[in-house]
C-alpha cells in the first residue's frame, strides 16, 4: 500500500473522528462519505429484502440458526429506551437480551482472524509475494479496528475501518466491515454516518448473485434491523415501524421475530400511534407467549393501556404477570423483575389518579413478591395510606403498627425513617377517631 494513499484515508478517518467531539446534533454532518439519496435508500431497503428473501424458496429452512439470529445482534445500549432487568438484559437487547451488550459473538460480527485470513488470502495469486503482503496488512489493519471497537475506543476503530474499505473493495470482508463500521458510528453518536454504512450494505447485497449472496444473507438482514434501530434513535418513529414490519417477510426464528414485533410497538408507540402498538403486544403475547421478552412486552402494554385509560386492562395484565407459567421461557428473576417494575409503576399510577381499590390490589401482590425490608417497608407505608384514605382505619392501623415496630438496622436513611413515618401516622389516626367521636357526640340524636 503506498504511504501517501494510507496517510490520505487515515487522514480523512482521523478528521471525522475529531468532529465526534461536537455536540450530537453536529455530528451526523461530519460523515466522511454522503448518505444515498431517498431514492436509492428506498429502492436498497425494498430490493434488498426482495433479494435476500428470494434467493432461495426455502430460505427459513436452508438459511443456519446463526443467520435467523443476526437481526438482533448487537445494538448499542443508547438505542434502548427502556431500562431491562440485570439479570435478562445485562450480558440485552434489547430488544433482545444481548442486544444491549454491545458483545461480539452473534453471528454477524466481525469473522475470526483466522477465517479472515483464510478468505482474503483465497483471493491471492500464490505467485505474487507482493499481492499476499498487502491482503496481510489489510488484515492486521482490519483485525486491529476490531481489537479498538470491542474496547470501545472509536477514535481508533473509524479511520482503520475507513481506510480498510476505501483500500480494499473488492474484499469478502467488506460487508462485515460495513456493518461494524455502521455500528461504531452509532455507538460514537454519529447516526446519519451509521446510515450511510448499513444503507452500503444493502446496496452490496442487492448486488451480489449466486453464493455472494447466501453469505452476505445474515448481514444484510442485520444492515436492515440496524437502519431501523437507528431512525428510532434519530426520532424517526413512524419510519422505523415501516421498516420494523417489512422484516417479518425474513426468514427469522421465533426469538428474533418475537424482537421484531417488541420494537415496532415502541416504535408505534413513540409515534402516537398507541392503539397500533397495543395491537403489536398483543400479537407478541399471542403468538410468542414463552418468548424471553414476553414479561417485558407484558409491562409495556400494561403501562400504554393505563396512558390510554384502560384501567381495567391494564390490571389484568399485571395480574397475569404474578399468575406467570413456570413454562415460561424467561428466567424467575426476569420475571420477578417486570413484577416488581410493572406492579409498582402500575400501582403508583393508579394512586394518583385516586384509583384506590386497584392500588390497593397491586400493593398487596407486590408484598408477596419479597420480604426484605428496603422492598417491604416501603410498600407497607403505601398500603397505610391507601387503607386510611379509604377509610379502612382498622387495615391501616394494623399496617402502621407493623411498620413502626420494625427495627431500622443497616438501611439507607430513607428506608430506615419509614417506621418513624408510621408512628406519626398511627398517631394522627389516634386524633382523628378522638375528633370524629366529639363530633359525633355533637350529633342531634334522631
Amino acid at each position: 500500500m503506498k504511504p501517501s494513499k494510507r496517510m490520505w484515508a487515515l487522514g480523512a478517518g482521523c478528521c471525522f473522528v475529531g468532529v465526534l467531539a461536537v455536540s450530537a446534533a453536529e455530528a451526523p454532518h461530519a460523515s466522511p462519505a454522503p448518505a444515498p439519496a431517498p431514492s436509492t435508500t428506498a429502492k436498497a431497503e425494498t430490493s434488498a429484502t426482495a433479494a435476500v428473501t428470494e434467493a432461495s424458496p426455502h430460505a427459513a429452512a436452508d438459511a443456519p440458526t446463526e443467520t435467523a439470529h443476526a437481526p438482533v445482534a448487537e445494538r448499542p445500549a443508547a438505542a434502548k429506551a427502556e431500562v431491562h432487568p440485570p439479570a435478562a438484559h445485562g450480558a440485552v437487547p434489547a430488544p433482545a437480551p444481548a442486544s444491549a451488550s454491545g458483545s461480539e459473538h452473534a453471528p454477524t460480527q466481525a469473522a475470526p482472524a483466522a477465517h479472515g485470513a483464510a478468505a482474503e488470502s483465497a483471493a491471492v495469486h500464490d505467485d505474487n509475494p507482493s499481492a499476499k503482503s498487502k491482503a496481510a496488512e489489510a488484515l492486521a489493519n482490519l483485525t486491529l479496528a476490531r481489537s479498538f471497537r470491542r474496547n470501545q475506543d472509536w477514535g481508533q476503530a473509524i479511520p482503520l475501518y475507513e481506510a480498510y474499505i476505501l483500500e480494499n473493495p473488492n474484499s469478502p470482508e467488506l460487508p462485515k466491515a460495513l456493518l461494524e463500521l455502521g455500528r461504531t458510528y452509532t455507538q460514537a453518536g454519529a447516526n446519519e454516518a451509521a446510515l450511510s454504512r448499513f444503507y452500503s450494505v444493502l446496496d452490496m447485497a442487492v448486488n451480489q448473485e449466486g453464493s455472494s449472496l447466501a453469505q452476505g444473507r445474515e448481514v444484510a438482514y442485520s444492515a436492515q434491523y440496524e437502519i431501523a434501530q437507528t431512525q428510532m434513535a434519530l426520532g424517526r418513529h413512524a419510519q422505523a415501524a415501516r421498516l420494523f414490519r417489512g422484516m417479518r417477510k425474513l426468514p427469522l426464528i421465533d426469538v428474533d421475530r418475537a424482537n421484531i414485533y417488541l420494537s415496532c410497538a415502541r416504535a408505534l408507540k413513540l409515534s402516537g400511534d398507541k392503539p397500533g402498538a397495543v395491537e403489536e403486544y398483543q400479537t407478541l403475547l399471542q403468538s410468542f407467549s414463552d418468548s424471553p421478552v414476553a414479561p417485558e412486552a407484558r409491562f409495556e402494554l400494561a403501562v400504554v393501556y393505563a396512558e390510554l385509560g384502560r384501567r381495567d386492562d391494564a390490571l389484568r395484565e399485571v395480574l397475569s404477570l404474578f399468575e406467570r407459567q413456570k413454562s415460561s421461557g424467561s428466567s424467575d428473576e426476569t420475571w420477578r423483575y417486570w413484577q416488581r417494575r410493572a406492579g409498582n409503576q402500575l400501582a403508583n399510577m393508579f394512586y394518583s389518579a385516586g384509583n384506590l381499590p386497584e392500588a390497593a390490589e397491586l400493593y398487596g401482590k407486590l408484598l408477596q413478591l419479597s420480604g426484605d425490608a428496603r422492598w417491604r417497608w416501603p410498600l407497607l407505608y403505601q398500603v397505610g395510606l391507601v387503607a386510611e384514605q379509604m377509610k379502612d382505619f382498622a387495615k391501616a392501623k394494623v399496617t402502621y403498627t407493623e411498620l413502626a415496630a420494625a427495627k431500622a438496622e443497616g438501611l439507607s436513611a430513607e428506608v430506615a425513617e419509614l417506621p418513624k413515618l408510621a408512628q406519626w401516622r398511627l398517631e394522627h389516626l389516634k386524633w382523628a377517631e378522638r375528633m370524629d367521636a366529639e363530633l359525633n357526640s355533637l350529633k342531634p340524636s334522631a
